[in-house]
């Protein structure tokens, strides 16, 4: 996989080549229909750069690389493998998702302690996801939303309405979710928070988005899935996890009185 090539061989990549790479990465669907020439012009580097960085990955060349890339996504859209006899429908699914949770159990709990104290220790706490990593994004921020105030869920809109940052300021902290097909959004927003001096809490996959150059503090966890849909069952848990970290930081008083308003307010059936 490119992703897992470049993060292989970062040790020996110069500054072009890191910018090659995180211009691949987030454009990968287009690579196999590019030439070097045309992405030397968007990069404002030369065709031979790109040739180079693609030895420098242990590949002949540009061609090659093409090939390994279009083979990738050829793997990433294929249906998923249909059940042997005698399976269910889904058991390939479940196994899968049995998987990236085991996966998720061995993060380190010092990691896991260390992010949820970033969180706790934020002035204003910014949450992002693009694509896929919308919806567990959204869950996040609603779930701190409960355990600590000043939780401000971000969008793409963000970059056209710039109302939505004016609060921005030293001691909050982004939240970044990222997860293939990396958001290109989702990267540009995590740059205008690096050069503002905003830490960020980058939540990924075993890929290489250009936001974990950037991040104070990267967590992975497995979104593989079969076929061409990721899977999202790790990052939702991770998100409990961490809610439940603050907690310990923050206190109960922010939950408690939630729930006594709902009570107060019969927001609920039961």
């Amino acid at each position: 996989m490119l992703a897992e090539r470049i993060r292989d061989h970062a040790g020996s990549l110069s500054k072009t080549d890191r910018l090659i790479a995180e211009h691949l990465l987030e454009h990968r669907e287009e690579l196999p229909f590019l030439r070097a020439a045309e992405i030397a012009e968007r990069l404002g580097v030369s065709a031979a750069s790109i040739t180079r960085f693609a030895q420098r990955l242990g590949l002949d060349g540009y061609p090659r690389l093409q090939d390994e890339v279009r083979l990738e996504l050829r793997a990433a859209l294929a249906p998923p493998t249909p059940p042997t006899q005698g399976e269910g429908r889904f058991a390939h699914l479940w196994e899968r998702e049995l998987q990236n949770l085991e996966a998720l159990r061995r993060l380190p709990e010092d990691l896991l302690d260390g992010a949820a104290r970033m969180i706790a220790d934020a002035a204003n706490v910014w949450v992002i996801g693009g694509r896929a990593s919308q919806a567990p994004a959204e869950m996040l921020a609603y779930s701190l939303g409960r355990v600590r105030d000043r939780v401000r869920p971000l969008h793409a809109s963000a970059l056209h309405e710039a109302e939505a940052l004016l609060d921005l300021g030293p001691g909050d902290l982004l939240v970044a979710l990222s997860f293939r097909r990396y958001s290109s959004s989702t990267a540009r927003i995590g740059r205008l928070f690096a050069e503002r001096d905003v830490p960020i809490l980058l939540i990924t996959d075993d890929g290489n988005p250009s936001l974990a150059g950037l991040a104070k503090l990267v967590l992975r966890v497995s979104s593989k899935a079969p076929g061409a849909l990721p899977s999202m069952t790790a990052a939702t848990s991770l998100s409990l996890a961490l809610t439940l970290g603050v907690l310990g930081y923050c206190g109960g008083d922010r939950l408690e009185a939630g729930e006594q308003l709902s009570r107060e307010l019969h927001a609920f059936e039961d």
